[in-house]
């Protein structure tokens, strides 16, 4: 039975006396249109609402409303052309944003208009906390005319948002410009960091350095540190020359997508992606970032199909296929994934990449015993002894988290200790059995000193942050615990355990109000036992003590 849906006859009201007089002359069709575009977008009928306010917006070109409701609906859609046709009435009525102008940009700048874009930049350079992008999308446009002096250093004390989003953008200018020792000084400065913009960057590094007479060595050198040797071993694509304009600009907007979704801005993070793939539709790093806001913006199935479109011959292929799962897995669909690998396997038997994916899979749907039977396998395989320390450190933990979850703590207790044997400063491992020993009743001697390690390791952990708090308060620390419990749960937001053990605390030193408001942010979204343990506490406190 499909979802009944109302709509606020008030709210119409409201929407219709905001139009032109003109159009309140045929109020009763209008409105029965309206209506019905409204059910459609309400109803994730995106396309089918694209097609009512087009309609309605021949008839009534100048409506504001409708212009927002036609931009919204088209960027959810993927027609751009509709999107361009909504951002130029925001623009006309004066109502434009950062997004209505980056898309006016892109627009201009696919017909070849540069004074256009020039304009759109210039827009934009008013609009809030997406101005800083105007000089760098100025720069482009001065690249494609072939008049671009070099992109003058930011200080990062007076725009840091500039010069932090400009650090893989001066590589792709320089790679456009034929400055290519300047660019390879660039690409050997950013190729130990990581995050998707930087694996795009040495990607377009390598394929520009790829030609005979460029530096097809140090190119296949930014493909592995790009995606990685098994990667790697595909061959380079032959290319050489310079980069296309195209691919730099799409890039730039591709970062700028991923961060609005990271900081929780998904509607303005697909606008931003859509513009990134309609530049360079066949870009398989822009898909990825399309898929990624399509995701967070709860349109699951076009981001399993957009991935589904990589190619084997990819390097990027396994990134898609390990979004594909990880998209899967979210929403509960482990017979699909088990379906999916399996079939991978079917064409690469030994890719390690698919069966930890696999495993991943079968974990999430409780199959214990053959994740650790696949885990058990790649530890015991000819090839393990060869892997580096790290690596092996990171299947071991694997296992000993698969054995922990299949209820056998001696074997995986063996498997972190072997594990901190190849790899001693491993902070994952040394934070696993320290608060495994503190939890199961071990030699808490023994159990501190590896928490407290962890965290001299890795101090930015929240996970690693909570264990030396939690250590502390069962020594009877509380006054060393609670900094480092509110520190953990300001990072990790509303993890269970964290804010837990941080309600505790605040219990044991007697802030009761700030340890039940601790316990409720820790029970959000629990069941079960966890559930019941957190409402005793909320309603009676720690132990059944009672303020």
């Amino acid at each position: 039975m499909g979802q009944t849906i109302q709509i606020c006859k008030a709210s119409l009201g409201v929407a219709l006396l905001a139009l032109p007089v003109g159009a309140q002359a045929k109020t009763e069709s209008f409105a029965d249109q309206y209506v019905a575009a409204r059910v459609a977008e309400i109803g994730e009928q995106d396309r089918l609402a694209v097609q009512g306010y087009l309609k309605l917006q021949a008839r009534i070109p100048e409506s504001d409303i409708l212009a927002d409701r036609l931009f919204d609906a088209s960027v959810r859609a993927g027609d751009m052309t509709a999107a361009v046709r909504a951002a130029r009435a925001r623009s006309l009525a004066k109502q434009g944003t950062a997004e209505t102008a980056l898309l006016l940009f892109a627009d201009a700048w696919r017909q070849r208009n540069l004074d256009m874009a020039d304009l759109a930049a210039d827009e934009l350079a008013s609009r809030g906390s997406l101005a800083f992008m105007s000089p760098v999308l100025k720069q482009w446009v001065s690249i494609r005319r072939g008049d671009a002096p070099e992109f003058a250093e930011v200080d990062p004390a007076v725009n840091g948002v500039l010069a932090y989003y400009t650090t893989d953008q001066r590589i792709y200018f320089d790679l456009a410009t034929g400055r290519l020792a300047k660019a390879k000084l660039g690409l050997r400065s950013i190729a130990s960091q990581s995050g998707d913009y930087v694996r795009n960057v040495l990607l377009a590094g390598a394929e520009v350095l790829s030609g005979p007479k460029d530096d097809p060595a140090f190119a296949q050198a930014l493909m592995r540190a790009a995606v990685g040797t098994s990667s790697a071993m595909q061959s380079v694509p032959k290319s050489g020359g310079r980069l296309s304009p195209d691919t730099g600009l799409s890039a730039f907007y591709g970062r700028i997508s991923a961060a609005l979704v990271e900081q929780n801005q998904p509607e303005e993070g697909l606008v931003l992606a859509r513009i990134a793939t309609w530049l360079v539709p066949e870009s398989v790093e822009m898909k990825l970032a399309l898929a990624n806001a399509l995701q967070a913006n709860a349109l699951q199935a076009e981001a399993l199909q957009l991935l589904a479109t990589v190619p084997v011959e990819s390097p990027l292929y396994y990134s898609a296929f390990e979004k594909r799962v990880d998209y899967m897995i979210a929403a509960g669909q482990i017979e699909n994934v088990l379906a999916l690998t399996k079939s991978e396997l079917a064409r690469n038997p030994k890719s390690v990449a698919t069966q930890l994916l696999r495993a991943r899979a079968l974990q999430a749907g409780g199959n214990t015993s053959e994740v650790v039977a696949i885990y058990s396998q790649m530890t015991q395989s000819d090839d393990f002894a060869t892997l580096p320390p790290r690596q092996q450190a990171s299947y071991r933990l694997l296992l000993a988290s698969a054995l922990d979850q299949a209820n056998n703590w001696p074997a995986a207790k063996i498997e972190l200790e072997k594990l901190l044997i190849a790899d001693p400063n491993n902070a994952q491992g040394l934070n696993y059995l320290g608060y495994a020993l503190l939890e199961r009743g071990g030699d808490k001697t023994k159990a501190f000193a590896l928490v407290r390690r962890a965290y001299d390791i890795n101090p930015e952990s929240s996970a690693i942050t909570d264990s030396l708090g939690w250590a502390y308060y069962l020594q009877g620390n509380v006054t060393a615990a609670l900094p480092l419990l509110e520190k953990a749960a300001k990072a990790a937001g509303p993890d269970v355990a964290i804010n837990e053990h941080l309600g505790d605390v605040y219990w044991t030193v007697g802030r009761r109000r700030d340890a039940r408001y601790a316990w409720r942010i820790a029970s959000y979204g629990t069941e079960g036992e966890t559930a019941d343990r957190l409402s005793r506490k909320i309603d009676i406190g720690l132990n059944g003590r009672t303020p």
